[in-house]
């Protein structure tokens, strides 16, 4: 055994005879972490390696921060299967977060879960949603954190009181060194796939009746926005992997966030979203309004046109305003010094541009990020306004289920500190048959073929990942 081995190994039996000695105290399970130094700066090569295609697989990337994870197998699960399971998970998850031992005397380095769950819980899963979770959080065996320029492999374990010390700590120095030794650190080239279309639900005649039937329902301070979604089913490689999908996400949209849920035999949900929902560190919070959509423009001048449209647009300032006026009506109770972007600006992705405003501000209480999530989920830019009364025409005008499109993802550390976005421009995958979402907001000046075309662009990064980015 090497010194670094030996000294690595000396560590975790620390960590297990102080986790061991916990769990017997407490009459409870507790769990170990050890950290080690990882050469890499990009962690999706990490979820390349043919044997670990059969354990839970996570991913996330917000490149503007320069932060990243990947994670393989799984310590501990929460799922979550309706709505009032989202209090107790959340106590279960902080409960774990908390019961963690580090076998390193540097303890900056500790554990997260990593999950999300649908965008409606009340509703039960359709077909397409049968096999995956309503909501699902992860406690990763193998967890890669890249942020501040540095790479570390954080490994878990749950540790029981009846375990032997002496067994336990040779086995979790084994799989410690195990993953720092083998783990892929370059990516394979992008495969491309043929993608063949399916169907769409509802279909273009479809979807203009129920945007028309919407329209009726809409009045001023009754109904004033109806976020209406449809999936668009095309038929993949029984070869397809979605690493190359995210491969083609991230270099297209760096200024999105890209994750991926990879849980054999249930499903793949990957995809590369605008929108953060809430981010939370320490008391300090930052979200954002993303609501009102146009195309780019083939030239500069043309694009210069498209924007000053988006921005001179009643309809669409409407549309971003009924988001904005929302999040600051939730939040100021929970806030002190609310900050919010004089006027909206333009986020400029690849193949849109949107209206964002950002907003800031500083906790007066002890919340964390997933009471904020509580709070927030949905906002008008994925339901409508109110809230209520667009959820009810949801469920009546949408046939098929949304589940984790449009949900909030994200992750929680032991602070309950963490950062949860949106999940738009996605795709479930399963087996030979992707579906992909999109959605836009319904308003009094809605026209059904231009919401059509709108939902069209957003379906297209997707649909181009399948392909290994040949469309």
């Amino acid at each position: 055994m090497s010194a670094s081995s030996k000294a690595l190994h000396n560590q975790i039996k620390n960590g297990v005879t102080t986790a061991i000695k916990l769990a017997k105290t407490s009459n409870e399970d507790t769990f170990i972490s050890c950290s080690v130094d990882f050469e890499s700066t990009d962690l999706l090569p990490i979820l390349t390696h043919p044997a670990d295609r059969s354990v839970m697989r996570v991913y996330w990337e917000h490149p503007t921060a320069g932060f990243s994870m990947a994670g393989l197998g799984c310590v501990f699960s929460v799922d979550i299967t309706e709505k009032r399971d989202l209090d107790s998970a959340g106590n279960t998850m902080m409960n774990i977060l908390n019961r963690f031992i580090s076998c390193n005397e540097d303890q900056d380095d500790e554990p997260c879960m990593v999950g999300g769950h649908s965008f409606n819980l009340a509703k039960p899963s359709d077909p397409t949603w049968k096999n995956f979770p309503r909501g699902r959080f992860i406690l990763p065996e193998c967890l890669a954190i890249r942020k501040d320029g540095h790479t570390k492999l954080i490994i878990s374990r749950r540790i029981k009181q009846s375990d032997s010390i002496d067994r336990i700590s040779e086995e979790f120095s084994r799989t410690a060194i195990h993953y720092s030794n083998r783990l892929p650190v370059t990516l394979p080239p992008i495969r491309y796939f043929p993608v063949d279309k399916f169907r769409d639900i509802p279909d273009k005649e479809e979807y203009h009746e129920i945007i028309l039937s919407i329209l009726q329902q809409l009045k001023p301070g009754v109904v004033d926005k109806v976020v209406i979604s449809r999936s668009h089913h095309v038929k993949v490689s029984k070869a397809f992997r979605a690493v190359s999908a995210l491969q083609v996400l991230r270099n297209a949209y760096h200024d999105c966030t890209s994750f991926m849920f990879n849980f054999p035999g249930e499903g793949t949900f990957f995809g590369s979203t605008p929108e953060r929902l809430i981010q939370k560190s320490g008391n300090l919070i930052n979200t954002e309004a993303l609501a009102g959509t146009i195309g780019r423009g083939k030239n500069m001048e043309e694009d210069r046109l498209l924007m000053e449209s988006l921005l001179d647009s009643h309809k669409e300032q409407e549309e971003h305003r009924f988001v904005v006026d929302q999040i600051i009506r939730k939040l100021k109770p929970l806030t002190r010094n609310l900050d919010i972007q004089d006027f909206p600006g333009i986020f400029k992705l690849k193949n849109v541009q949107h209206l964002r405003t950002a907003i800031s501000g500083e906790l007066n209480n002890g919340k964390n990020i997933l009471d904020l999530i509580k709070r927030l989920h949905p906002t008008p830019a994925v339901a409508g306004t109110p809230t209520d009364r667009a959820m009810e025409l949801i469920t009546k005008f949408e046939s098929h289920d949304r589940g984790w499109y449009s949900g909030p993802i994200g992750w929680i550390d032991k602070q309950g500190d963490g950062d949860f976005w949106v999940a738009l421009r996605s795709a479930l995958v399963n087996d030979d048959e992707a579906h992909v979402f999109a959605g836009g907001g319904i308003m009094a000046e809605s026209v059904p073929e231009n919401e059509w075309k709108e939902t069209e662009l957003k379906l297209m990064p997707v649909i181009s990942a399948l392909s290994g980015g040949q469309i």
